[in-house]
């Protein structure tokens, strides 16, 4: 199985990485540069197509690549301004790509073609607000993607406090609700329910996961979960939340307390149970991905520049695998 590692290129990294998982032997292997260049941060993976945020000097947008037997031929580049994203989503009906501008708090809308390729800046929506926590001066949008019942994209501000609904109209993004969480919870990203009926939002700044109630484009927060051990009382930040191919369980990096927690999804949706709270083993566990068949988790740290290989139980609990690679500042993973 192959993969694909977006990184920070501030330190060590060059640019998009790719690896290798045999999950007949559960090893890990590769973790070499195929494309090199400043600030994939974010990738996203369609098909044939790889879509990843690229920054050019002073200016910054999306670049598109075909994937040819693991490698990549970039086919367009959309670049509109200075900006780099951090989070990148597309529409399911092939039409439309968005991102998220973390530092100044944007959600942008571009234009895909026939070919699958990004190739015009639409829109730009401009989120205001900010919130009570020092990171909170001004709004920082952190993710956006499309709800369940595919009629709108939601946004996650870190430094609003709030996640706001859009529709698509006329190649605008027109905002339909505003959505606020906790002051100061800070949150980054989110997953949905198997049914679409329940939201699971990680917090940043307060570290928890909010499980809330979805319906026609608002959420309503319903109950708060600590993705810490309780006796932890250092520094540490939330990162990345995913779930479970089988839609059973979640699971949510802890940047400091470098760790894994698993939360298993109960009563319909509507509350979670947290199993496990396991070392990440690296430093500063950012983004990580779970394999299609559900059978193992890749985790990938910024600080300690390595992905690990995890074995994910019957329970949906996590055991590691004496399997990890070296890749620079990585931040991103997905699949081929």
């Amino acid at each position: 199985m192959i993969g694909y590692a977006g990184t920070y290129t501030q330190e060590k990294s060059k640019g998009i990485y790719r690896f290798n998982l045999d999950t007949e032997a559960g090893k890990l292997s590769g973790g070499d540069l195929i494309e090199e260049f400043q600030g994939p941060l974010y990738l996203n993976i369609q098909n044939d197509k790889l879509y990843s945020l690229k920054q050019d000097g002073d200016t910054a947008g999306i670049a598109t690549f075909e994937i040819e037997n693991g490698g990549l031929k970039l086919i367009e580049e959309c670049l509109p301004e200075a900006e780099n994203g951090c989070y990148l989503s597309p529409s399911s009906d092939g039409k439309y790509m968005l991102d998220a501008v973390y530092s100044t708090g944007k959600v942008r809308l571009y234009k895909m073609d026939d070919r699958g390729a990004v190739t015009e800046r639409l829109d730009v929506y401009q989120v205001e607000g900010s919130g009570p926590h020092e990171r909170q001066d001004h709004a920082h949008s952190h993710f956006v993607t499309e709800t369940p019942d595919g009629k709108y994209f939601a946004a996650v501000d870190l430094g609003a406090d709030n996640i706001i609904t859009f529709k698509i109209e006329e190649e605008r993004l027109v905002k339909l609700a505003e959505s606020k969480v906790a002051p100061g919870s800070g949150p980054r990203h989110l997953v949905f329910s198997d049914a679409g009926d329940y939201a699971y939002i990680v917090t940043e700044l307060s570290n928890e996961v909010i499980a809330a109630e979805y319906d026609d484009g608002k959420f309503t927060p319903v109950e708060t979960y600590s993705a810490l051990p309780e006796d932890f009382t250092e520094h540490s930040q939330a990162a990345a939340i995913r779930k479970h191919p089988s839609g059973k369980y979640i699971y949510v990096t802890n940047r400091g307390h470098n760790s894994i927690a698993v939360f298993e999804i109960k009563e319909g949706g509507q509350s979670l149970e947290r199993l496990q709270i396991e070392s990440s083993n690296g430093n500063w566990p950012r983004d990580f991905n779970i394999t299609p068949d559900g059978e193992y988790l890749v985790c990938a740290h910024e600080k300690s520049h390595n992905l690990v290989l995890f074995k994910i139980n019957d329970d949906g609990t996590i055991s590691r695998l004496d399997s990890e690679i070296e890749v620079p500042e990585g931040i991103f993973v997905d699949f081929l």
